[in-house]
């Protein structure tokens, strides 16, 4: 399998091929019409199985789509009011992104990100395979991918458990040099996934796109601090995507929540503690909660005052997208190559779906990325699923429910069964019967 040159596939896991099926698909994620060199245009659907695994089909297979998921394009297509977008590649990759780390130590304003996730690829081909490994990008890639491919996200219908109607974003992310990229090779299809035990009706990402983005821009702003500028980014007023985990943490840190500001409370004992407190500020604002939209809103400024950007693959790269509706791409004139006719077979039996992959590859390079920075400070997570710890339940009054686990007390003989215990016989001296020798171990508290 050939890999994107800036992913690096997990060394011990091995590459699987990718069996793509359309009556598999329960969530449709993105549509789009590909213009590959020396190929006629056609038009693709991607979606996810059950169990998260990515199926890339022709949308001349649309009829074979299950009946829910071919009612969720047809929704997609009718509330979004747009054609599928054009993407001129001699090569795709799609990448399912499970966690983004943001390294702590690094150097300057645009810097490295890594991505983890399982990459499969490359379309069209012959047998795309799927392997887990390491994405690497800029700040700048991550935020320009998903303002750019915001308009042309994935429109889910709205659910009770939805405020707004979900979304399912994508991000076109550079995989190669820029001179590879104007090739039409290399070039990365992400997509934050969602873990399938939390998608109820759809597969939006909604959530973890506001998690990604805030982490992003607050790397941003605070190298924009410790620099001095740019003056936009230290500026930036950066919501959050849980005001209740933020009020949380301020209060954690000493501070007393009122509408929205938050004021320290100055009454703890110790020397250390009030020293910690002297270096708080006396009053900060508590941010306000926003969505995707209104991240991608923020990222969208904080690209116009990036220094240094767009940057040539950025320029390359979005040359390379033309909305629904618009002209191809020009490209270098080809020979189109005539499709044959394909008769149509029955489709076999399909195996069991396997079990989700565990993520413990991810620990491989984030131990890697530790061992070569010995002493820098712990890198950010951004995490698929949000870390929880449930609460504690309050004890019960009572006995405890772990004395069950030993059985019932033996209970107590009755009284007339009771035997009394005979009178020891005065020694033969008269005096009372000496003490027992003490214990070697008391030994040791004598002097």
């Amino acid at each position: 399998m050939s890999h994107p040159r800036y992913f690096v596939p997990h060394a011990a896991s091995a590459a699987e091929p990718v069996p793509s099926d359309a009556s598999a698909i329960a969530h449709v994620v993105d549509v789009f019409h590909l213009d590959a060199r020396h190929l006629l245009e056609q038009e693709w659907i991607v979606g996810l199985d059950a169990v998260g695994n990515v199926h890339v089909v022709p949308a001349s297979q649309r009829d074979l789509l299950p009946v829910e998921t071919r009612a969720q394009l047809t929704h997609h297509e009718v509330a979004s009011g747009r054609t599928p977008r054009r993407i001129a590649a001699a090569e795709l990759y799609f990448f399912a992104v499970e966690l983004v780390e943001h390294p702590s130590d690094a150097e300057g304003f645009n810097d490295p990100v890594y991505l983890y996730g399982h990459l499969s690829g490359p379309w069209p081909g012959d047998a795309p395979m799927r392997v887990p490994g390491q994405l690497t990008v800029t700040r700048g890639d991550v935020l320009s991918g998903l303002v750019h491919g915001a308009a042309e996200a994935f429109h889910y219908v709205q659910t009770p458990e939805s405020p707004a109607a979900p979304r399912g974003y994508h991000a076109l992310l550079p995989g190669d040099r820029s001179e590879r990229l104007a090739e039409g090779r290399g070039l990365v299809l992400a997509w934050p996934a969602v873990p399938p035990e939390l998608q109820v009706s759809n597969a939006s990402n909604g959530p973890m796109v506001a998690r990604i983005l805030h982490d992003v821009l607050t790397q941003l702003q605070e190298d924009a601090h410790a620099n001095g500028g740019p003056a936009a980014l230290a500026r930036m007023e950066l919501p959050v995507p849980s005001r209740a985990m933020a009020i949380a943490d301020l209060e954690m840190r000493g501070y007393e929540v009122k509408g929205d500001v938050a004021i320290l409370r100055r009454n703890h004992p110790g020397l250390l503690t009030r020293m910690a407190e002297w270096l708080r500020a006396e009053k900060v604002k508590v941010p306000t909660e926003a969505g995707a939209p209104g991240f991608l809103e923020v990222a969208r400024a904080a690209l116009s005052a990036l220094p240094g950007w767009p940057s040539e693959s950025e320029r390359v790269l979005r040359a390379r997208v033309r909305p629904g509706g618009s002209a191809p791409v020009p490209t270098s004139p080809g020979i189109p190559a005539v499709a044959a006719p394909v008769t149509p077979r029955p489709l076999p039996p399909r195996a069991p779906p396997k079990p989700p992959r565990p993520d413990e590859w991810m620990k491989d390079f984030l131990n890697a990325h530790a061992a070569s920075h010995p002493g820098a400070p712990q890198p950010k997570l951004t995490r698929t699923k949000p870390a929880f710890t449930p609460p504690s339940t309050p004890a019960k009054p009572g006995r405890p429910d772990w004395m069950a686990d030993f059985g019932a007390a033996p209970a107590a003989p009755p009284a007339s069964t009771r035997r009394e215990a005979p009178a020891s016989k005065p020694s033969p001296s008269g005096s009372s019967a000496s003490p027992a020798k003490k214990p070697d171990w008391m030994s040791d508290f004598e002097d």
